[in-house]
C-alpha cells in the first residue's frame, strides 16, 4: 500500500514496468540490469535512485529477514552494484533466467531515511513511494493515509484512506449499515446476509484454496502408492456440490497447489482436464489397483484439523463420504494443526505417510519457488519425490525465452496434476461488502486488497 515494486504484474499476469521502466539479463544469464524511472520520490521529497533498489534487495537477504524471498536471493544474488543513479545491475551466482518472476517480490524502501531513523522509528513511521502516504497508526486500531497528489501512476480519487481493525465481525457490518465505513470484510455467510439487504459484494485479491496433499506417496506400500487410488479418490469429489451447498455458491471447482488463474503461467486447461467428478470411473480405476484386497491395509487415514479454517473438519467428512461412497475405507484422525504442518514438513517425519489431509493454502502470483518447496526431492514437502521431475524443473530456470519458461513451467505442473497427488477442491476468494459510495476496482490486486486501493473509483 505504501510500497511500490520494481516490476509490476498486469491483470492478465504478465510482467510491466513499475519502478524499473526495463530490464534486460546477460547472454550469459548471469547479470541482470534494471534502468529506474526517473524523477519519482518518496514521501519524504527524497528521490527514489539506484541505492534504494540495491538497499531494498539487500534488505531481503540479511540475517533475521523473514521475506519468503530471502532463500532465493541468497542462493543467487553474489553482489548488487550501481554504475549512476537509474542503473542497477545484479550480478548471479548461477543461471537463473526466470529470475524476474522473484525480484518482483521485493518492494522498494528509503535508503537514506532508514539509515537516518533506524528501523523501529520507520515501523512505525513509513515512507514509500505509492499512491498513498502514512498520516497515523494507531497500534491495534487503526491506519490512516492520505492521497499523494500528482502521483506518476494514479492519484486515488480518495483523499482519505482509514483502515480499521474491528475483531468482531457483527460490528464491522454495524459500522457499514451505519453508514460509519466503506468497505467490510465478509465470511460466507455474512456475504449471503448483507446481499440479501441489498448490498454488493465485490471479490478482491487472489483465492485461497483447499488441497489434499497426500503425503509420502513414493514411501509407502498403502493404496496412496498406487496412481490409480490417487486418481479415483479424485474422480469421487464432486467438487461443484460443494461449492454450491457448503460454500453457499461462494466457491468455484477446482484449485492447482499455489496457483490462480491470474498467477505467472497458469493454463486455463487444467481447470477442465483434472477436477471432473465421475463416480463410476473412481469405482472402476479401484478394481484395476485391485483395491481394497490388494493392500494389506486398505484404510486412508484422513488428518482432520482447524488450521486455515474452522469448517475443515465438516469438509474433510464431506470427502471423508465421497471416498465411502466410491468404496474407499476411511479413517478421520483428528490432529493439532502445528502436529500435521511438522509432518507435512519434516522430511525425517514419516509418520504420517500414506495419509491425506485437507490444507487451505493461498495463490501466488509468482508459484515458482513454493511448488519447488512441495514437490522437489530437497523440498520441504517433497510430495513427488521424483529424479524426473526435477530435471524438467531444472531446466525452466535454465531457458533465458520466457514462452519456454512457460512452457516447462506448466508440463512440471502437469506431471504433479497427472500424478494425483495434491488434488484442488475448490477456489475460495475473499469478499467484501461495499457501501453505495464505492465505485468500481480499476486496478489488479496484486496482493490483497491494500493493493488497489489507488485505483477505487467514487461513485
Amino acid at each position: 500500500m505504501l510500497w511500490e515494486h520494481l516490476v509490476g504484474i498486469d491483470e492478465d499476469g504478465n510482467f510491466i514496468g513499475e519502478l524499473a521502466t526495463d530490464w534486460s539479463v546477460s547472454e550469459d544469464g548471469l547479470l541482470w540490469t534494471y534502468h529506474i524511472r526517473p524523477g519519482i520520490t518518496f514521501h519524504n521529497g527524497d528521490p527514489l535512485t539506484s541505492a534504494d533498489v540495491k538497499f531494498s534487495i539487500e534488505r531481503v537477504q540479511v540475517e533475521g529477514s523473514s521475506s519468503p524471498w530471502k532463500g532465493e536471493y541468497s542462493s543467487t544474488i553474489d553482489h548488487i552494484e550501481c554504475p549512476d543513479d537509474y542503473t542497477v545491475e545484479i550480478y548471479c551466482t548461477k543461471v537463473n533466467y526466470t529470475f524476474y518472476t522473484s525480484i518482483w517480490g521485493c518492494t522498494i524502501v528509503p535508503k537514506n531515511y532508514i539509515e537516518e531513523v533506524g528501523d523501529d522509528y520507520f515501523r512505525e513511521h513509513p515512507i514509500g513511494t505509492a499512491p498513498w502516504k502514512f498520516v497515523k497508526l494507531t497500534p491495534g486500531v487503526s491506519i490512516e493515509c492520505e492521497a499523494v497528489e500528482n502521483h506518476w501512476r494514479i492519484t486515488p480519487e480518495w483523499k482519505n484512506l482509514i483502515i480499521e481493525l474491528v475483531p468482531e465481525s457483527s460490528t464491522a457490518l454495524a459500522k457499514l449499515r451505519n453508514g460509519e465505513t466503506d468497505i467490510v470484510a465478509v465470511n460466507m455467510d455474512e456475504a449471503l446476509e448483507v446481499q440479501g439487504e441489498g448490498y454488493e459484494l465485490r471479490v478482491l485479491g487472489r483465492p485461497t484454496q483447499p488441497v489434499i496433499p497426500i503425503l509420502g506417496t513414493w514411501a509407502t506400500d498403502g493404496p496412496t502408492s498406487n496412481l490409480h487410488v490417487r486418481k479415483a479418490m479424485s474422480l469421487a469429489i464432486n467438487r461443484e456440490e460443494i461449492a454450491q451447498e457448503f460454500f453457499n455458491g461462494l466457491a468455484e471447482p477446482g484449485g492447482v497447489l499455489w496457483t490462480a488463474p491470474s498467477s505467472w503461467g497458469f493454463d486455463p486447461a487444467w481447470e477442465d482436464k483434472y477436477f471432473k467428478y465421475d463416480p463410476d470411473q473412481a469405482r472402476t480405476l479401484l478394481e484395476v489397483a485391485g483395491y481394497p484386497d490388494a493392500f494389506a491395509n486398505p484404510v486412508i487415514k484422513i488428518y482432520s484439523h482447524t488450521m486455515g479454517g474452522t469448517w475443515l473438519p465438516d469438509l474433510n467428512m464431506i470427502i471423508s463420504s465421497y471416498w465411502n461412497a466410491v468404496g474407499i475405507q476411511t479413517e478421520v484422525v483428528n490432529i493439532e494443526g502445528g502436529e500435521l504442518r511438522s509432518g507435512m514438513y519434516g522430511a525425517s517425519d514419516t509418520s504420517l505417510y500414506g495419509g491425506a489431509c485437507i490444507w487451505n493454502m493461498p495463490t501466488m502470483q509468482v508459484s515458482i519457488p513454493f511448488i519447488f518447496s512441495a514437490m522437489h526431492s530437497g523440498g520441504n514437502w517433497q510430495l513427488l519425490h521424483n529424479s524426473t521431475w526435477d530435471n524438467l524443473w531444472a531446466s525452466i530456470t535454465t531457458s533465458p525465452d520466457q514462452a519456454t519458461q512457460i512452457a516447462l513451467f506448466r508440463q512440471t505442473v502437469e506431471y504433479f496434476l497427472d500424478e494425483y497427488i495434491c488434488p484442488g477442491i475448490v477456489k475460495l476468494y475473499t469478499y467484501y461488502a461495499v457501501s453505495d459510495e464505492v465505485g468500481e476496482w480499476t486496478l489488479s490486486f496484486q496482493y490483497n486488497i491494500y493493493g488497489g486501493f489507488a485505483g477505487m473509483k467514487k461513485r
